[in-house]
């Protein structure tokens, strides 16, 4: 299927594009290494061939900016669209919601999480999706905040109350988050192994409590009151910066050595990045976590209006 030039420049997604050699927002152009006498630029493709460098699902793709085919692949950590739920996705952008530049069968719909994306989408109840990946990619958790989806839930309590991913604690109720959450993983934990238990407060760029070397016994965690944390654990208060919802990420992870007091004195407390972070510590963690679970508290009265 062919669109008119004129027909995708009326797009707000192609105006977006102007100022990168890829038509995909997520991705980027391969550049050539620079030499002395030519700097660094998009690496030449020809559509037919597929010669372009191996990388992160490299693709050839014609550049509207320099009108050239030119080799694109996925940004570190890309949060590549997908369409809405029991939608096929067709990495088509359609740049307004206009059926007909889509192949037949398929709808023009914003994407899942960023509703400005229009991809070419069809139908489809069979789809199946994995947990819990789907709800962190849904909430757009995973890739923009933790790198990778956890192979399952952590199941957290606070205060005696089970919370279910994505639960929002308001303003009047933080005192129910006063005290660190007992955690199960919904898997069973090997006694031989020690883990890893954080809790990053992702919009303020923190780590609000961090316990390492923990010893499992009987598969389960062996977390109380004596258990010395890395970083302890600090309460929501209203008082918090910036103002408004914070969103919240505990996770835990097996890890692969035990940490050094010298590492756990490298921990960031301000700026906290969860992909950063793993990649200095991937002698100590791997990158996926083990479990985890997501919540947000707010520094303010929630007034949406109930349905």
């Amino acid at each position: 299927m062919r669109f008119s030039t004129s027909e995708n420049l009326d797009s707000h997604l192609v105006k977006g594009w102007s100022n990168s050699d890829c038509v995909r927002p997520w991705q980027q152009a391969q550049m050539s290494k620079p030499t002395l006498r030519i700097p660094s630029r998009a690496i030449e493709c020809h559509p037919e061939d597929h010669n372009c460098p191996a990388g992160r699902n490299p693709v050839c793709q014609y550049s509207l900016r320099s009108q050239k085919y030119v080799c694109c692949e996925d940004k570190k950590d890309a949060d590549i669209p997908t369409c809405p739920k029991y939608y096929e996705t067709l990495l088509l952008p359609c740049g307004s919601s206009v059926d007909s530049q889509c192949p037949r069968g398929y709808r023009c719909l914003g994407s899942l999480g960023d509703d400005s994306i229009k991809l070419c989408c069809k139908p489809n109840r069979t789809l199946e999706y994995r947990e819990p990946e789907h709800t962190f990619r849904e909430n757009r958790i995973v890739p923009r905040l933790l790198p990778v989806a956890p192979a399952y839930e952590l199941i957290a309590t606070f205060n005696d109350e089970q919370i279910s991913m994505g639960q929002l604690f308001d303003a009047s109720i933080l005192d129910r988050l006063a005290d660190p959450p007992v955690m199960s993983a919904g898997v069973e934990l090997h006694d031989e192994k020690l883990y890893t238990i954080v809790i990053a407060d992702a919009t303020a760029k923190a780590v609000t409590w961090l316990v390492a070397n923990i010893a499992a016994f009987d598969g389960q965690l062996e977390i109380h009151r004596r258990t010395k944390s890395a970083v302890s654990y600090q309460t929501p208060d209203l008082t918090d910066k910036p103002v408004g919802m914070h969103t919240m990420i505990l996770a835990l992870f097996e890890q692969n050595d035990t940490w050094t007091q010298k590492d756990l004195a490298r921990i960031a407390m301000d700026d906290f990045h969860f992909g950063e972070w793993l990649e200095e510590n991937a002698h100590v963690l791997p990158s996926q976590p083990l479990a985890a679970t997501f919540y947000g508290y707010s520094t303010k009265k929630d007034d949406r209006k109930r349905i």
